[in-house]
């Protein structure tokens, strides 16, 4: 019978015995499916956008609060015990981005500190980790059913994705956030949310590599190829392969890299013959749009409005680098809506997401940077420490990979920096540390035991 929702094959992680397929698992699993939705921002890039910001995503920000209030009165207060280096960097990082948002706009532009504070309200997502923390923790969920509900996140919401592309007119949603109109691509098309694709991707390519199972190549090409050809973002695809071959070089024998690398040429050069011969425009569009990035990355014009948008970004982040001597360090901070003219009255077209890691130095400065990226020395220190036992598991390898494929997106998107990527961050480096709170705490018998993947490996 299958378990769970990874088609025919068990679970990840087990316990002992088989994980038992119940419906109150299936509830679970549908309730965390929901979970990773807010996590992802998968209904803000919908038909639904604010209806979900009104009657969900607000409400998700209050219930991340509300729940860490009481949190931290019941581990300080009740029970007078200590937070882990996870959840200790979590609110440092939020009180931090809090102070500096207030102080720094204050003191450059004399926005009053509480408005400040209040622009940078969506960071409150990043307690969404020390919520998923908890309920692993206390066992109200597990690692399987964790794994489940991203996987059954990609299963489940690219239908209903390729159903929209295939009966819906993007054009006449031009405008709304779920809608990106560019020529060089093609025009006005649809632009989903698609974290869940790119995890299943990575987590079916690591099942290819480590089983040699043709299915998992199927999967892993099929979500790969929708983020390619469908989805067209440069820098994710760019950071997806990256990510790949990453994990291709560090655990494929020679015979294996030799082996792969020639069928996966051939079959980059078959599929682009046969992209030529049926449909040549897509193949001069994506070599247009990879073009444009070297051209932005020289600092040339290239005709396309987003990638010229970025040049212009650019010189807006250094002309106020100039006008405020150690905003480079500390940052500009972000201006809020709700104070003069907002953001667009100083700045003009101006988003700081927009150029990466240049625009979260803007807002942040080096320091909020530095900050920013305390998580991942988490990351990187509790690997070090983890058995191999761990190490070696699908799901841990997943997570672990998934994590470096968002450092290395975060280069030209900013990351955890920017909403959702606060959340997203903060929730699976909460899954990656989880396996390190099992590790250092054994008496409290959390179940992982996996018969099959021991056999397999």
């Amino acid at each position: 019978m299958p378990q769970g929702y990874e088609l025919t094959s068990q679970p990840l992680l087990t316990t002992e015995h088989a994980v038992s397929d119940t419906w109150m698992r299936r509830i679970k699993i549908g309730l965390t499916y929901l979970l990773f939705l807010n996590i992802f921002g998968t209904l803000i890039k919908s038909p639904v956008t604010l209806y979900y910001l009104i009657y969900g995503g607000y409400p998700f920000l209050f219930l991340y609060l509300g729940f860490t209030f009481l949190y931290v009165v019941d581990k300080v207060l009740s029970k007078g015990s200590g937070f882990t280096p996870y959840e200790f960097i979590i609110f440092f990082i939020l009180t931090y981005i809090m102070l500096q948002a207030g102080f720094v706009t204050n003191y450059y532009f004399g926005q009053p500190v509480m408005l400040g504070m209040s622009a940078e309200k969506s960071w409150l997502a990043i307690l969404s980790g020390i919520f998923v923390f908890y309920l692993l923790k206390t066992r109200i969920l597990d690692l399987t059913i964790i794994r489940d509900a991203l996987i059954f996140t990609a299963w489940f919401n690219t239908p209903f994705y390729l159903l929209m592309i295939l009966a819906l007119n993007p054009n006449q949603f031009q405008g709304t956030l779920f809608v990106y109109c560019n020529q060089v691509k093609g025009g006005c098309q649809f632009e989903f949310d698609i974290f869940g694709l790119e995890f299943a991707t990575i987590y079916y390519f690591i099942r290819f590599l480590r089983t040699t199972r043709w299915k998992y190549a199927v999967f892993f090409v099929f979500f790969f190829s929708y983020i390619f050809f469908i989805n067209q973002k440069r820098g994710t695809s760019v950071a997806l392969l990256g990510t790949m071959g990453l994990y291709f070089l560090i655990y494929t024998n020679i015979e294996k890299i030799i082996f792969y690398t020639v069928t996966f040429f051939l079959g980059i050069v078959g599929g682009v013959g046969l992209l030529e011969l049926v449909r040549p425009d897509i193949v001069a569009r994506i070599v247009q749009m990879y073009t444009d990035v070297l051209l932005v990355l020289e600092g040339k014009a290239t005709g396309e409005a987003s990638a010229d948008a970025r040049i212009r970004e650019s010189n807006t982040v250094f002309k106020y680098f100039n006008l405020h001597p150690g905003s480079w360090f500390f940052g500009n901070g972000k201006i809020n809506n709700n104070w003069q003219s907002g953001p667009h009255g100083e700045f003009g077209h101006f988003y700081a997401s927009d150029i990466g890691m240049l625009g979260v130095v803007f807002q942040f400065g080096v320091l909020g940077l530095l900050v920013g990226l305390m998580q991942y020395w988490l990351v990187f220190r509790t690997h070090r420490k983890l058995s191999r036992f761990y190490r070696k598991d699908y799901f841990y390898q997943g997570v672990l990979f998934f994590i470096i494929f968002f450092i290395v997106r975060g280069i030209p998107s900013g990351g955890n920096f920017f909403d959702p990527g606060m959340a997203i961050a903060s929730s699976f480096i909460a899954i990656h540390y989880f396996f390190y709170y099992m590790q250092l705490h054994p008496s409290r018998n959390y179940k992982y035991f996996n018969r099959q993947q021991q056999l397999l490996d």
